[in-house]
């Protein structure tokens, strides 16, 4: 693949697979500047989704010639879902076992049957590249690589912390380390090993207001998955409901003072708050709006009384009020 963008000489035909989704789309969009460059790619790239167009009409755009070009790249994301019956892999097989030289067809998902003929065909033409993201050492080193593009000096100490308490998230730590090359930045450009290694215990700890950026109506999958993140952290629903109030009335409390004509600055002199947190209840008040997030601190509140008393497990009160407090409301 390095090879293949370095020389551009591109195969006719690439299965990228796995959950590296940041490294894939970095890839692509390499492949795409090397490919068609900014004039090219105003007609020559062309992005499809599989859960949304079937395998005709891939195939039917990979058979079009490129327009004022001399190739075109087809980028076909969640390409296992259009490909989901025998006769739709038939397709496929046919166009793979003649490719046009003209398209570069790209397909990625996030898991792919090896078992499947088509997969064998991509496989064994070497159009099959695997994105599973790195771990333990590699990933160490994949995140010491990326603070060292930002021009931060990541020690091993610090690098395995951060990947500790992020995991194999690649876009999750890309973010974590670019946080921490703008703080190095503002420091004069270097940050000490215990330095770095504060910062690092005090953005996990920032990490729960992760649990309320995606606090809004429809959003419950991002939510959970938050939880089950800290609940890995080895936090409890003990820990995180009265977090999740706390936060929710801090931004209620906000809302109602911006309703009242009061800038941050002086919420922040009336409330004994840092304006700086602020922004980390940003996307809750605009998530919820007004009436949605003084229903929301009904049911933290009421989320707070039945952990001590519901039948239920605390697991499964948390969870059923992050369902709630993510509902789609009528009206």
């Amino acid at each position: 693949m390095n090879k293949d963008l370095k020389t551009g000489e591109f195969r006719p035909v690439y299965l990228l697979a796995g959950s590296d989704t940041l490294r894939m789309e970095g890839v692509i969009e390499k492949m795409r500047q090397v490919a068609l460059g900014e004039a090219g790619s105003a007609f020559n790239y062309h992005v499809l989704h599989g859960d949304q167009v079937g395998v005709d009409r891939v195939i039917q755009q990979a058979l079009a010639l490129p327009m004022m070009g001399a190739c075109q790249l087809i980028w076909v994301k969640n390409a296992d879902a259009c490909l989901s019956t025998r006769d739709k892999q038939a397709a496929m097989e046919e166009y793979l076992a003649k490719p046009v030289k003209e398209t570069i067809l790209v397909l990625t998902c996030p898991k792919v049957d090896k078992r499947l003929k088509w997969v064998k065909n991509c496989v064994a033409a070497g159009y099959f590249f695997d994105f599973s993201p790195p771990e333990g050492a590699a990933l160490v080193q994949w995140a010491q690589r990326m603070a060292a593009r930002e021009g931060l000096e990541l020690g091993r100490q610090e690098a395995e912390t951060l990947c500790d308490l992020v995991g194999n998230d690649l876009l999750g730590l890309k973010n974590e380390i670019n946080k921490l090359a703008l703080l190095a930045d503002r420091e004069g450009g270097r940050l000490s090993s215990a330095e770095l290694n504060r910062i690092i215990m005090d953005q996990a700890e920032l990490q729960g207001f992760d649990i309320t950026n995606d606090l809004m109506p429809g959003r419950t999958d991002k939510v959970l998955k938050t939880w089950f993140r800290l609940a890995e952290w080895g936090k409890s629903p003990y820990e995180i409901a009265p977090l999740l109030h706390a936060r929710i009335r801090k931004g209620a409390l906000l809302a109602a003072c911006r309703d009242q004509g009061l800038s941050d600055q002086e919420t922040a002199r009336l409330t004994g708050s840092s304006p700086w947190g602020f922004r980390f209840l940003e996307p809750m008040i605009r998530g919820l709006g007004s009436r949605g997030i003084r229903d929301a601190m009904e049911t933290s509140l009421d989320c707070d009384r039945r952990l001590k008393s519901s039948p239920l497990g605390p697991d499964v009160v948390l969870e059923k009020t992050i369902m709630e407090l993510c509902r789609r409301r009528r009206g």
